[in-house]
């Protein structure tokens, strides 16, 4: 039916905002849920961030 609970319409965007607030603090973009320690160092690595 495609129709959304009331509840739901809060946390449509959290992910989105979460992943922005990562890419702000840190400088890696990761487009690929969840958002996990080991994929922000991974991309930090990639990047030429510390570890």
């Amino acid at each position: 039916m495609s129709s959304k609970g009331i509840g739901e319409i809060g946390i449509v965007g959290t992910a989105a905002a979460i992943g922005n607030t990562v890419f702000h603090a840190t400088g890696v973009r990761l487009r690929e849920l969840p958002l996990t320690p080991d994929r922000v160092l991974s991309g930090l690595r990639k990047r030429g961030g510390s570890s």
